[in-house]
C-alpha cells in the first residue's frame, strides 16, 4: 500500500503542472480519468477491504483502525458514483425569463452518420487539449460497413481563415463598411449576411439588398437600391445601371447611400481552415478538433468548432456515399422543473467595484408537482430540489442576468460525507484508545521522560535597532498633536475598505522604507510633512537602489535616492524604458535588475501618490454613501456648491495652516473633515471604538515585536539544550519554568495580536498569505506548547521557527493590509477549513524542525556517547510521530472541510483544483511516512527523520508553491510563475547535505558496533 501512496502523490504532483501548462482537460485526460489513474484507487479500495476483514482489527482496542479503513473505502466508493453518475453544468437566465435548460460542464463530440435513409446518431464525452488530441475515437458501422473517426488534432484558440481546397464550395470575400463600422466578410455559396439594414448573399435564391451570383465565369451582383463606384486614385463616382444586373468586380468600391463594398477575393472551391490564433491576439476565440474519417481506403479529414460554454454547430462532409455530421462543445440538459429569475442584484463595497456580494432572487416551478416558490440564491446559500442543487457562480456584465452552477450527485455527495465523518471519528478516537499508536507513543515518551531529565539553561536577550545617521528633523514640519489627529481620519482605499488614515501612512511607510516609522518619526507625522512641505521631500533620500546600473541611469551613487533625482530637467522619468522592459517580460524570465526595477518603480508611484495627496480619499459623497470618496480638490457632477467647495478647498486650507504655524485653525480644518465624513458617511463608518482598536494596533506593531523575541530565546535556549545533550551534568528545573513562562507570556502577546486584527478586519485572521503566515506561527507554537511538558527541546525549536515564520511574514513580498473579503469567502466555513488545515502545518512544521534537529544530533553522533543521547533522539521521534499524526489527521480534516465548503459554494466537493490536488498530495506523502514502520527496510529512526523532512517541502508546496506558480481558485499568480529565492536552493542543499551526513554517520556506527 506504501507504493501506490507515493505512486498516487507523484502522479497527481505532476498532474497539477500538466494542468497549468495545457488545462484542465489534458490533466483529466492523462492523468485523473485515465484508467490507471482510476485503477489505483481501485487497488487502494480492495486493499482497504481485506484489511478490515483481518480479525484482530474486530477487537475493542482497534475499532479506530478498523474505522479507519473502513472510511476509506466508503470515500472511494462515494467518490466513483460521482464520477460516473454525477453531473454539472450552468444555467444562464435573464431577469425576468424563466428556462429549464443548462448547459453541460462536459464537453461532447455529437455525430449522425448516414447512408441510404439509414442513420445513426452518437455522443462521446471527451477531453480535448494540445496534450490529448486523440482522446476521441469511434467507429460506426451503417450499412454492413465500418466508418472511423478519430481526433487527429486540437488547437485552443482559433480563427477560420479561407483556404483554397477542390473538394470546397464556392467562396466570396468582402469588405464591407456602413454606420456600424468596418469589417471582412467571407460567404460560401448560399450564405447571406446582414450588415446594418442591408442583407447582402453570394448565389442566394431570393431577393436581398445586394445579391451577389456567378454567371458564365464571371461574378455579378443585382442590387434594390442606386449603386455607384468610385475610383480609389479620383475619389470619383459613377452611377450604375441597376435596371439589369452588373459585373462585380475585384478591388472596386461599390456603394449605396452609407454602406460601401469591395470585393477581395474569389475561389472556385475553398474550406474554412482552423489556424491558431497569435498569442497576444485578443477576441472571442473557438475551439478546433480536426477529426480524420476512414471509410475503406478513403480518407477525409473534418474541422468542427466549439468551445466547453456553448453548444457546437454541426460540420459535415460526404465520403464514399456516407454522410458525416459532427459537432463538438457542451450539450443542453434539462432540469424537470423551471427557475425563473425575479431580479439579480449586485452588491459593492462602498466606493468600489470589487464585488461585497451578489445574490438572484428566483422563483421555482414545477407544474408536475404543482409546487411554485421563492427562493433567493446566493454564495454559500444554495437551492435543493429533486437532487438538483443550485449554486450562485456568476453574472452578466449589465447585471440583469445571472448564472447558476448546477449539480446532480446526491448519491455520491451522501456517501462521501459519510465517509468523511466516520474518518473524523476513527481519527479522534485514535487519540484516546487504549491500544492505539498515539497512546503507545505518548507512554513510550513518559517512559523515556523517566529515565532522563532534560537540561536547560535560560539566556536573557538584548535587542538593538539600527538607524542611519541622515538627520531628517528639518524635513519635519508638523507636530505630533497634528499627526495624531490627522491618522484619525477616515479614508477609504480602492477596495472600499474605510479605514483610519494611520493604517494608510504605515501603508505608504512600508513600501517606502520597510517599516511603518522613519528615523523615531511615525508613519502619520512623515506622510502629513510630505503633504506640507512636497518640494522639501522630493529632495529626501527615501528610496532604495540597489543595482549599479540603475544608480548611473539615476545619478545616485548612495543606496538611497531621491524622487527628484528619478526625473530629468524636462520632467521625463529616467527609467521609463527599463520599467516597460521589464513589465513586458514574464516574471519568470525577469532578471534581477528588472526584478529591482520593477520594485523602484513601485517605490516612486507611491511616493508621487502619497505626495500628491491622491491617496487621501477622505470625502464621502453627499448624493451616494455607496460612490467612491473624493480626495481633496476633486469634483464631481451633482454633488451641492457648498458641499463641492469644501471637498475643493479644505484640505488645502489645512496646509496652508500648517505652514503658517497656525496649529488651531489645522485642527478646526480636521474636525470640520470629521463632520463631513460622518454627516455624509454615517450608516457605512466603522465606530470610533473600532478606529481606536486599529490605531492601536498599528502602533503596537505586536507580531514584528515578538518576532526577534521569540527568536533569540529559542535560538538561545536551544543551544544550551544541545550543549547539555552531551554533557553529564542535569540543568536546574528552574530553567524549563523560566523558558516556559516566557514563551506563554510570548504566546499570549501574539494571541492577543490575532484577535486584535480579527476584531478590526470583522474576518477569522487567516484570509490571505500574510494572515495565514501569522496563524502558521501561532500554529507551531501550540504544537511547542502542546509537548513541552514532553520535551523542553520540543519548545525552544518551536520558538525559534515561530520566529522565523514572523519574519518572513513581514517580508516585502507578503502584504499585511487588512483587506475586504471578496463574496466567497464571506462564510463561516473560512474560520472552520482554514483554522483546521493552518493548524495542520504548525503540527506538521514543528515535526519537520524536530527531524532536522535530530539529523544534526545523528550527524554527529560517536560510539562513546552515553545513552542519554539515544534516549532523547527517541524520545524526540516519538513525538516527531505524534506531531505528525495529529497534522496528518488535521490536515486530512480540514481538507475534507474544504471539500464540504467548496460543495457548498461551487457545486462540487472536489474539482481537481492545485490546492486540492496537492492537499491530498501532501496526506499520501504523511500517510506513507507514518506507514513505513510496516515496511522492512524503512524502519529504521534516521530514514524516518529524513523522510520526516523531506515530507515538509509537500506542505511548502501545498501552502506557497500553489499560490505562485500554479493556476487555479487558491492561486495568486495564475499559473505565471515567479523566480524561486535563493534561498530555498541553500535550504534544499542544507538539509540534503544534513541528511546525507546523518544517513552516512548512523550507517558508520552500525557498521562499527
Amino acid at each position: 500500500m506504501g507504493a501506490l501512496f507515493i505512486i498516487l502523490a507523484a502522479a497527481m504532483g505532476i498532474a497539477t503542472f500538466v494542468e497549468n501548462d495545457f488545462g484542465t482537460n489534458a490533466a483529466k485526460a492523462l492523468y485523473y480519468n485515465a484508467w490507471w489513474f482510476e485503477g489505483i484507487f481501485v487497488l487502494l479500495g480492495i486493499n482497504m477491504f481485506f484489511n478490515m476483514i483481518k480479525p484482530y482489527l474486530w477487537t475493542k482496542g482497534k475499532l479506530p483502525v478498523l474505522l479507519f479503513h473502513l472510511a476509506f473505502f466508503i470515500i472511494i466508493a462515494g467518490a466513483a458514483i460521482t464520477r460516473y453518475y454525477g453531473f454539472e453544468g450552468m444555467m444562464h437566465i435573464r431577469e425576468g425569463e424563466s428556462t429549464n435548460e443548462f448547459i453541460s460542464s462536459v464537453t461532447y463530440v455529437d455525430g449522425v452518420v448516414e447512408k441510404n435513409g439509414e442513420v445513426v446518431a452518437f455522443s462521446e464525452d471527451v477531453l480535448m487539449s494540445e496534450k490529448s488530441k486523440d482522446n476521441f475515437s469511434k467507429s460506426v458501422r451503417i450499412g454492413g460497413e465500418k466508418v472511423k473517426l478519430k481526433s487527429i488534432d486540437f488547437i485552443k484558440r482559433t480563427k477560420l481563415i479561407p483556404q483554397e481546397d477542390p473538394n470546397g464550395k464556392p467562396l466570396l470575400s468582402l469588405v464591407i463598411s456602413g454606420t456600424g463600422g468596418r469589417r471582412n466578410v467571407d460567404l460560401f455559396k448560399g450564405e447571406k449576411i446582414t450588415v446594418g439594414s442591408y442583407t447582402v448573399g453570394f448565389m442566394v435564391d431570393e431577393e436581398l439588398d445586394f445579391n451577389i451570383f456567378q454567371q458564365e465565369d464571371q461574378l455579378y451582383f443585382k442590387s434594390l437600391h442606386d449603386v455607384f463606384i468610385t475610383d480609389m486614385g479620383t475619389q470619383q463616382k459613377t452611377e450604375l445601371d441597376m435596371s439589369e444586373p452588373q459585373v462585380f468586380y475585384q478591388r472596386v468600391l461599390y456603394g449605396a447611400e452609407e454602406f460601401f463594398m469591395v470585393q477581395t477575393n474569389y475561389l472556385e472551391g475553398a474550406l474554412l481552415k482552423a489556424v491558431a490564433a497569435e498569442k497576444n491576439e485578443q477576441g472571442n476565440f473557438m475551439e478546433s478538433l480536426v477529426v480524420k474519417v476512414e471509410k475503406n481506403d478513403q480518407e477525409r479529414e473534418l474541422t468542427i468548432q466549439g468551445r466547453s460554454d456553448l453548444v457546437g454547430p454541426y460540420d459535415s462532409l460526404i465520403i464514399d456515399g456516407v454522410k458525416i455530421k459532427l459537432s463538438y462543445g457542451a450539450k443542453v440538459l434539462q432540469t424537470p422543473f423551471e427557475i425563473h429569475l425575479n431580479v439579480f442584484q449586485l452588491e459593492r463595497y462602498p466606493g468600489s467595484e470589487s464585488p461585497s456580494s451578489f445574490a438572484s432572487e428566483v422563483t421555482l416551478k414545477d407544474q408536475e408537482a404543482g409546487v411554485e416558490r421563492d427562493f433567493r440564491i446566493f454564495m454559500n446559500n444554495i437551492l435543493n430540489y429533486k437532487g438538483y442543487r443550485f449554486y450562485q457562480s456568476s453574472y452578466d456584465m449589465d447585471e440583469k442576468g445571472t448564472v447558476l452552477s448546477v449539480n446532480k450527485d446526491l448519491a455520491g455527495t451522501v456517501i462521501t460525507y459519510i465517509g468523511y465523518f466516520l474518518l473524523a471519528l476513527s481519527m479522534f478516537l485514535s487519540l484516546f484508545a487504549s491500544k492505539s499508536r498515539f497512546r503507545y507513543l505518548w507512554q513510550k515518551v513518559n517512559e523515556i521522560s523517566a529515565q532522563r531529565k532534560a537540561l536547560l539553561l535560560v539566556g536573557l536577550m538584548g535587542l538593538s535597532t539600527y538607524a542611519e545617521a541622515q538627520n531628517i528633523d528639518e524635513y519635519i514640519t508638523v507636530s505630533e498633536e497634528q499627526s495624531k489627529k490627522f491618522g484619525e481620519l477616515w479614508v477609504q482605499d480602492n477596495g472600499g475598505r474605510i479605514k483610519p488614515m494611520n493604517t494608510m501612512s504605515g501603508e505608504v511607510m512600508r513600501k517606502l522604507v520597510k517599516h511603518n516609522s522613519f528615523k523615531g518619526y511615525s508613519a502619520d507625522r512623515v506622510v502629513l510633512s510630505m503633504l506640507s512641505n512636497g518640494e522639501a521631500w522630493e529632495k529626501v533620500p527615501l528610496i532604495t537602489v540597489k543595482e549599479g546600473p540603475v544608480r548611473d541611469i539615476v545619478g545616485n551613487a548612495e543606496k538611497k535616492a531621491s524622487f527628484s533625482q528619478f526625473f530629468g530637467q524636462s520632467g521625463n522619468y529616467k527609467l521609463h524604458e527599463l520599467v516597460e522592459q521589464a513589465y513586458r517580460t514574464k516574471p519568470a524570465y525577469r532578471n534581477k535588475l528588472q526584478n529591482e526595477v520593477i520594485k523602484i518603480d513601485e517605490q516612486v508611484n507611491v511616493f508621487h501618490l502619497a505626495r500628491s495627496g491622491k491617496l487621501l480619499k477622505m470625502f464621502p459623497d453627499a448624493n451616494d454613501e455607496q460612490a467612491p470618496w473624493l480626495t481633496p480638490g476633486d469634483y464631481r457632477a451633482g454633488i451641492e456648491e457648498g458641499d463641492s467647495l469644501f471637498i475643493r478647498n479644505i484640505f488645502s486650507f489645512y496646509l496652508h495652516a500648517l505652514e503658517q504655524g497656525k496649529d488651531e485653525d489645522a485642527l478646526s480644518y480636521l474636525d470640520a473633515i470629521s463632520k463631513y465624513q460622518n454627516k455624509f458617511a454615517a450608516n457605512i463608518l466603522p465606530s470610533d471604538k473600532m478606529k481606536q482598536m486599529e490605531v492601536s494596533y498599528n502602533k503596537s506593531n505586536l507580531f514584528l515585536m515578538i518576532a526577534p523575541g521569540l527568536f533569540v530565546l529559542g535560538l538561545i535556549l536551544l543551544i544550551l539544550q544541545f550543549i547539555w545533550l552531551f554533557m553529564p551534568h542535569k540543568s536546574p528545573k528552574i530553567v524549563n519554568a523560566s523558558g516556559t513562562v516566557l514563551f506563554l507570556v510570548a504566546f499570549v502577546i501574539y494571541t492577543v495580536g490575532l484577535g486584535l486584527r480579527w476584531y478590526i478586519s470583522g474576518h477569522a485572521p487567516w484570509s490571505n498569505g500574510y494572515e495565514s503566515m501569522l496563524y502558521i506561527g501561532w500554529s507551531i507554537l501550540v504544537a511547542g506548547l502542546v509537548f513541552s511538558r514532553k520535551s523542553a527541546i520540543v519548545l525552544s525549536i518551536a520558538g525559534l521557527f515561530s520566529g522565523i515564520v514572523l519574519f518572513v511574514a513581514h517580508l516585502s513580498w507578503m502584504n499585511p493590509e487588512i483587506t475586504n473579503l471578496v463574496p466567497v469567502l464571506k462564510s463561516y466555513w473560512l474560520t472552520i477549513h482554514v483554522a483546521v488545515i493552518v493548524m495542520s502545518y504548525g503540527f506538521l512544521g514543528i515535526a519537520a524542525f524536530i527531524g532536522f534537529f535530530n539529523l544534526i544530533v545523528l550527524g554527529i553522533k560517536k560510539n562513546t556517547d552515553g545513552p542519554k543521547l539515544d534516549l532523547t533522539i527517541t524520545e524526540l521521534t516519538s513525538i516527531m510521530e505524534m506531531g505528525l499524526t495529529i497534522g496528518l489527521y488535521m490536515m486530512t480534516i480540514g481538507s475534507f472541510l474544504g471539500g464540504i465548503w467548496a460543495n457548498e459554494s461551487w457545486g462540487r466537493y472536489w474539482g481537481w483544483d492545485p490546492k486540492e490536488t496537492w492537499s491530498l498530495v501532501t496526506i499520501m506523502v504523511y500517510a506513507f511516512i507514518l506507514h513505513m514502520r510496516f515496511i522492512p527496510g524503512l524502519k529504521s529512526q534516521v530514514v524516518f527523520n529524513v523522510v520526516t523532512v523531506l515530507g515538509f517541502f509537500s506542505v511548502i508546496m501545498t501552502y506557497l508553491g500553489v499560490n505562485y506558480y500554479l493556476a487555479g481558485m487558491h492561486s495568486y499568480a495564475k499559473g505565471d510563475p515567479v523566480p524561486v529565492p535563493d534561498f530555498v536552493y541553500y535550504t534544499v542543499i542544507t538539509v540534503l547535505v544534513v541528511s546525507g551526513y546523518a544517513l552516512y554517520n548512523s550507517y558508520m556506527l552500525k557498521k562499527k558496533a
